[in-house]
């Protein structure tokens, strides 16, 4: 969970501007299975994210893009760290002719194996973008200042610099994968980066700090866009990777760049 105070209203609008799609194709991929073995040292929860990683992999090899992941990836992400996994979705698929644009969880089940092992599965109604244009115009923004690890009622903060001129957009994914626009909230706070001329966030209007509930600590991710060009988003609505995506994916493919900043809060 992540707390702010400010006395700025929620909703904002920007003026939008115009977009130049990239020719796209949505391939929709009804009742995908996979499964991740729930390990002694795991959460029930923790195998059910690896079981949702694995079906994201299904679905982008179903959608014809199988050759660019390769077999040392797969055993990577299926015996590495939930930290290890959101590492290897980020850098793996960054520069893939297609985005995941629609996931939708049908339902969960339990298993025992041959060997005794105990299997998490998940079906999944998932849609995968596919794109003509390779990337070309990405502005890859250099964020300092957020650690990996926070006490519970630590504040929170960061620098953004760009190499060239670009607007951003900060997102934050709680441990429960909600999502929300942190940044900006109001026309008074610009995203326009300009040339190597950081900006510093939370500005003076808002003061950020995390918060969690959970005794075992909490798990979130800042999640950063750029882009060349402003455009338009409603706050309100956003609120989970689709309604997030619906809003991301009508940006230029070839011109668009997002990464994201993990970080657990723990209870000292």
């Amino acid at each position: 969970m992540f707390l702010q105070k400010t006395s700025l209203p929620l909703f904002i609008t920007f003026i939008l501007a115009s977009f130049n799609l990239v020719s796209q194709k949505e391939v929709r991929l009804n009742d995908l299975s996979a499964c991740a073995v729930l390990h002694s040292n795991e959460t029930v929860e923790e195998a059910r994210q690896a079981a949702i990683f694995n079906v994201k992999l299904v679905a982008l090899q179903e959608a014809g893009i199988s050759e660019l992941i390769t077999s040392n990836q797969f055993f990577d992400v299926k015996k590495g760290s939930m930290t290890d996994k959101d590492n290897y979705y980020e850098t793996t698929f960054a520069d893939l002719k297609g985005e995941i644009s629609k996931f939708n969880v049908i339902s969960f089940d339990q298993s025992v194996g041959s060997s005794g092992e105990v299997n998490i599965c998940v079906k999944a109604n998932v849609s995968v973008v596919k794109f003509d244009a390779e990337p070309k115009d990405r502005i890859n923004l250099l964020v300092d200042g957020v650690d990996s690890r926070y006490k519970n009622g630590d504040p929170i903060s960061m620098k953004i610099t760009s190499p060239k001129t670009a607007y951003f957009w900060v997102f934050l994914i709680d441990g429960e994968g909600n999502y929300s626009l942190l940044y900006p909230q109001s026309l008074q706070q610009s995203n326009m980066l300009g040339v190597n001329q950081p900006i510093s966030l939370p500005d003076k209007s808002v003061y950020w700090n995390v918060n969690t509930k959970q005794k075992q600590g909490e798990k979130n991710g800042l999640l950063l866009v750029s882009y060349p060009e402003n455009v338009s988003i409603n706050a309100a609505q956003i609120t989970d990777f689709n309604s997030w995506a619906n809003w991301y994916n009508q940006l230029n493919y070839t011109s668009r760049a997002k990464q994201i900043k993990n970080f657990l809060i723990f209870n000292p």
